[in-house]
């Protein structure tokens, strides 16, 4: 019944995904290079053509996937992801544990755009080569397959709740199914934050003090009070956010005290959820936005502008692998981070291991020493800056001041590790389902402009956002 009940959600699911847990490498970009492309797909498929065409470009564009090792040996164990985030866990496993080099099979699908449809073909047919002992899996969708049986319990494994104690406890929630077991493990904690231009802020906020910032950052009805000076004292060439869109994580990930649906599946729309709907409507009437879309080209291109004779956003939400990976050489040395009015969280990977596993040994060893290790994880943030999902890690880097190879800096004496390290506790996950990212990603949002630039009222809006759940999973309902 499980396997039946997730094959409809996996037929029903959109595959779009804009929640990765950040870049691959070790080069700062302006954005992940995966969601840069899925943002340039979706602008493509909303300006041009009809849905047949965009529906036969979307398939001739699905790329091959990339494969390390050979998955036909007798003893390949394969995993899989949508980029290269994993190779450097990758080496510093076969480092760790040589024998594992010559039978570990690395799959990179091209794209998180991509990852669901494929893996999903696979799970009902343990017989392929290809068949994952080990999926990654992005926060925004790991509820729809931890809510399945196509995975094993950590429990399964041997991993036991004294082994995953350091971790961030959202982050295990996050990877547990509705009766609190475990099959998911994060090596990434990814706490919400939002980073602001220093020398934007000393300009039109008149102060690079944490704690004066903090404060002015501390209430919606402060940030909206920040929002009208910078833009008066600008000109307009300057703005506090890119685009009202930027503010979604902080809302849908942190400001929800009622789920998408109740316990008769009918759907429903928090409070907080109207608030932010008008509160983007207010951003939009008084131009205190450049009106972009997160990923888009004139969304990254504000980061770097002078803000005087070129257009430039003083402040982005943010996250551990968006501050290191995804600000750019502008933002280096002049960031500063506060505190959005609630905690949230942005992004992150789970490592599962599939029910079929062909070697449980060896997946209970990945994940234990991936997520569970803090001497293992201490060496994931020394080689790509991550900030990791285990606080004994944290605390060691923080104490031995520890340097990663990512050599993005703070303004003043702030330290990313220090920053985060108590964030994370405070962020609930409990309303998170196995719709979310289809909800939180496309139909939500959609609901959220066209209220905002007046396309629809707010009840029509609402009305036409529930349709649209309603359309995409019938057995929710409206009423």
């Amino acid at each position: 019944m499980m396997k039946k009940t997730l094959a409809m959600l996996l037929a029903l699911t959109m595959t779009i995904s804009l929640t990765a847990c950040g870049g691959g490498g070790t080069e700062k970009t302006s954005e992940p290079a995966a969601e840069t492309e899925e943002a340039s797909q979706t602008e493509e498929t909303e300006d041009s053509g009809t849905a047949e065409e965009t529906a036969a470009a979307s398939e001739d564009a699905v790329p091959e996937n990339e494969i390390t090792g050979d998955p036909s040996a007798e003893d390949a164990f394969v995993i899989w992801a949508w980029n290269t985030d994993f190779v450097t866990l990758q080496g510093l496993l076969t480092e760790k544990y040589p024998e594992l080099a010559d039978r570990l099979v690395f799959v990179n699908c091209g794209g998180s755009g991509y990852y669901q449809d494929k893996i999903d073909a696979l799970l009902d047919d343990p017989s392929n080569e290809l068949y994952p002992d080990l999926m990654l899996l992005e926060a925004g969708y790991v509820q729809k397959y931890v809510r399945s049986d196509y995975l094993l319990s950590l429990a399964d494994l041997g991993i036991t709740a004294e082994d995953t104690a350091e971790q961030f406890q959202y982050n295990i929630d996050l990877g547990s199914d509705t009766e609190g077991v475990q099959k998911a493990s994060f090596w990434q904690a990814t706490p919400g934050c939002i980073q602001i231009r220093a020398d934007l802020a000393e300009k039109y906020l008149g102060t690079t003090d944490q704690a004066e910032l903090e404060e002015m950052f501390s209430s919606w009805d402060s940030i909206l009070e920040a929002a009208r000076t910078v833009n008066e004292a600008s000109g307009g060439k300057t703005k506090l956010f890119s685009g009202y869109d930027d503010l979604k994580y902080i809302f849908l990930n942190g400001a929800r005290s009622v789920g998408w649906y109740d316990e008769n599946d009918v759907i429903q729309v928090d409070d907080a959820m109207i608030e932010y709907m008008e509160y983007s409507k207010q951003l939009y009437d008084e131009e205190l936005t450049f009106n972009t879309m997160m990923w888009g080209t004139d969304w990254a291109a504000l980061k770097d502008g002078d803000g005087e004779t070129t257009e430039a956003a003083l402040a982005y939400t943010g996250c551990p692998w968006y501050t290191y990976w995804s600000l750019t050489d502008t933002w280096d040395g002049n960031t500063i981070l506060v505190d959005a009015p609630v905690q949230f969280y942005w992004g992150g990977t789970g490592l599962a291991a599939t029910a079929d596993c062909s070697d449980t040994d060896t997946a209970a060893l990945i994940i234990r020493t991936c997520t569970c290790d803090p001497e293992f994880m201490t060496s994931i943030y020394e080689a790509n800056g991550d900030f990791v999902n285990n606080q004994a890690a944290i605390k060691d880097i923080i104490e031995e001041n520890l340097k990663g190879t990512s050599t993005f800096t703070l303004y003043g004496d702030q330290s990313i590790p220090e920053f985060f390290s108590t964030r994370g506790q405070g962020v609930d996950v409990s309303l998170v389902t196995a719709e979310d990212m289809t909800i939180c990603e496309t139909l939500f949002p959609a609901a959220v402009t066209a209220y905002a630039t007046g396309k629809s009222d707010l009840d029509t809006a609402i009305a036409d956002f529930k349709a649209s759940v309603h359309d995409t999973y019938s057995y929710l309902k409206v009423e």
